[in-house]
């Protein structure tokens, strides 16, 4: 059962189960949670979520849950942020949802409503990742059409959101399945970015975070503070290599050979999959451009100009500002601007590229450079594209696929 059958079949059992049935040994309570588990399984998240459903623990819930958890900061709705599918309690809708923890609000701090209020404002309005296109949104959410089933947890499921997507399940369909999967994939992007600003913290990183919040702190602060410990902590034992053309130390030439179109290919699987290691690929970009800066005695005074942008979100259509000497004037600097593409894969794996990615690539020319880096689980290694716009690349209008073609260019090297 995919997703769409899923909130399919909710929407036609869920209430009269609930009304008529006892919970115990309910099959649809059964089938409602091994749906969910095959509907997005863990293989196509990656090995760092999990997957849960709830229809209520010793009597039917009012609202029923999916959630899908980032396992390092929470397996539990009750807790952390989570994104989660919210039934409203007539249940003929559900809302995609970047939510709160609210039993953990309600048992750590005063005025629950307030506060939750005032970190999901933070959020809203520090988050790039989050816009009001394709049905998101930061109003809140409605989960009380039946006044009989709205009690205080519903309201709280209200008030733990910051973003959101409705859908009215009579209105999907099967071709929809795939819509609903991209609408997830983008709440996981608004996700990682919050979770890159929270504060580590051996305890409790969201906790910490809160009490920063609520303190009235800063955004900027907050992503200093985040992204200090990261940078310091977070890889700091491996290297990334640029590493030597076999052709040279061979003797012989090595082409690559064309990327052959695999139309059963799940594109979205991927992307979430690849996105895993989004963030560990730019820290070791970030290092390598360190080293490589202070290596040559014209670059060396701008090693602390890098600036990693994307920790403020994914707007700019790159990554990293890095700097490197002119072509035309070997005494001066200029500015480069370098997205990154991290997989486990090899050189050859196909990559994505956002139409905004693609049309500053267009406006910065020579200066755009993309750091693919690839074979992550292993050594980590690095080919620069100088130059997307060749006949080296197929760019394909899926987001925007990246497939390399016959590549033989001086920065691929094995």
């Amino acid at each position: 059962m995919d997703l769409v059958g899923l909130l399919k079949y909710m929407q036609e059992n869920y209430g009269e189960q609930k009304d008529n049935y006892p919970m115990a040994g309910n099959e649809v309570a059964k089938n409602f949670k091994q749906g969910a588990k095959s509907a997005i399984p863990t293989t196509f998240l990656g090995n760092s979520y999990k997957v849960s459903a709830s229809i209520g623990q010793g009597s039917w819930a009012n609202v029923p849950w999916i959630a899908v958890h980032d396992k390092a900061i929470s397996t539990s709705v009750q807790q952390g942020v989570n994104i989660v599918y919210l039934f409203t309690n007539d249940y003929n809708g559900v809302y995609l949802s970047l939510n709160q923890g609210y039993t953990f609000i309600n048992d750590n701090y005063k005025d629950t409503k307030t506060t939750l209020k005032k970190i999901a404002y933070f959020w809203q309005d520090n988050l790039s990742t989050l816009n009001t296109e394709e049905g998101f949104t930061t109003r809140a959410i409605n989960l009380g059409i039946d006044a009989k089933r709205y009690n205080t947890l519903v309201k709280g499921y209200e008030n733990c959101n910051i973003y959101s997507k409705f859908y009215d399940i009579s209105q999907l369909t099967e071709d929809d399945n795939n819509l609903l999967l991209q609408d997830l994939l983008h709440m996981i992007t608004v996700f990682k970015e919050l979770k890159m600003h929270l504060i580590p913290d051996k305890e409790n990183s969201v906790k910490a975070t809160i009490d920063f919040i609520l303190t009235d702190g800063d955004y900027v602060e907050l992503n200093e503070r985040a992204k200090s410990d990261k940078i310091n902590n977070l890889e700091k034992e491996r290297k990334l290599v640029l590493v030597k053309e076999e052709a040279k130390q061979k003797g012989i030439l090595i082409k690559e050979g064309s990327v052959e179109y695999e139309t059963k290919r799940d594109y979205v699987k991927e992307a979430i999959r690849n996105t895993e290691k989004g963030l560990q690929g730019e820290i070791l970009v970030l290092n390598f451009e360190r080293e490589r800066l202070l290596k040559n005695p014209v670059t060396k005074p701008y090693v602390e100009k890098i600036t990693h942008v994307s920790q403020n979100g994914d707007g700019h259509g790159y990554d990293i500002i890095s700097y490197d000497v002119d072509p035309i004037s070997s005494d001066k600097v200029i500015e480069i601007y370098i997205e990154v593409k991290t997989t486990i894969g090899s050189r050859n794996a196909p990559f994505y590229i956002s139409e905004n990615e693609l049309n500053v690539a267009k406006l910065k020319g020579e200066r755009y450079k993309i750091y693919r880096v690839y074979n992550y689980n292993g050594m980590p290694k690095l080919k620069i594209i100088d130059d997307l716009f060749t006949d080296k690349f197929i760019v394909e209008p899926i987001n925007y696929i990246v497939k390399g073609v016959n590549q033989n260019d001086k920065h691929t090297k094995i």
